[in-house]
């Protein structure tokens, strides 16, 4: 298989992350004023989804795990499978802080 040189897509994969990042604590910020909030919900996890998606294409593993995690749980929320909680919420959070720092660590990596 042909290996394919993603370098030149980098800054478009980082202004797009940036932005599903942003719909991402929007959502959570939703969330933890109403845990209930099906749409913030839904926005959480088309969110985690299409970061996850575009990260895989990047070979960003450690972005997809992450964003796996949360469009589990969302997904898992949506179905009602779970009830989110506070907990959940506040974990999710960290998560994303975390999602914060693994894109500012990819700007600055060549």
């Amino acid at each position: 298989m042909v290996k394919v040189d993603l370098s030149g897509y980098k800054n478009l994969y980082l202004q797009t992350a940036k932005e599903y990042l942003n719909k991402l604590s929007v959502s959570l910020d939703e969330l933890s004023r109403d845990v209930s909030n099906k749409e913030a919900l839904n926005n959480l996890h088309i969110a985690s989804h299409s970061l996850k998606s575009q990260s895989q294409v990047m070979n960003y593993e450690n972005v997809v795990e992450i964003c796996l995690d949360i469009e589990n749980v969302s997904s898992n929320a949506l179905q009602g499978v779970i009830q989110l909680n506070n907990d959940a919420i506040l974990n999710i959070q960290k998560e994303a802080g975390k999602l914060r720092e693994m894109l500012k660590q990819v700007q600055h990596d060549n």
